[in-house]
């Protein structure tokens, strides 16, 4: 059986490269983009970074972009812009993409968060006893 990921899916023109990112609630978002931007980021995203597919759209195999390709993509060479972090960048997706609910498993990035508790973060051999 599959797991479920949704994304914010975005394109910046018709020629350009899909871009997205993973989205843990869908509700906290969803009241994100309506207005409440005093929603932390970090309420419903578990990973902080933009991917895109090696193939065309969002069903291939998954890579997150370079910060080159972020400035390069988001901001251009506008001088005005201060913030060309991927930060900036994903509130761009988040903002002007559409969520996309479904089978995104094929990525192999949905163990987004760690810290909050999502698989398992010791080591390599660390469950078995293997350190002395």
């Amino acid at each position: 059986m599959s797991e479920v990921a949704n994304a914010v899916l975005y394109k910046p023109n018709e020629h350009a490269d899909e871009y997205q990112v993973f989205v843990d609630d869908v509700a906290e978002y969803e009241a994100w983009k309506g207005g409440a931007k005093d929603i932390a980021l970090s309420r419903f995203l578990g990973i902080f970074s933009i991917f895109k597919s090696a193939t065309s759209g969002h069903t291939g195999s998954l890579g997150a972009i370079s910060k080159q390709e972020v400035e390069n993509v988001f901001f251009g060479d506008d001088k005005n812009v201060k913030d060309k972090s991927v930060e900036a960048a994903i509130v761009i997706i988040l903002e002007n993409g559409k969520l996309h609910k479904g089978d995104l498993a094929h990525s192999n990035k949905l163990n987004k968060n760690p810290s909050r508790g999502l698989g398992d973060t010791r080591a390599p051999g660390a469950a078995q006893g293997s350190h002395r």
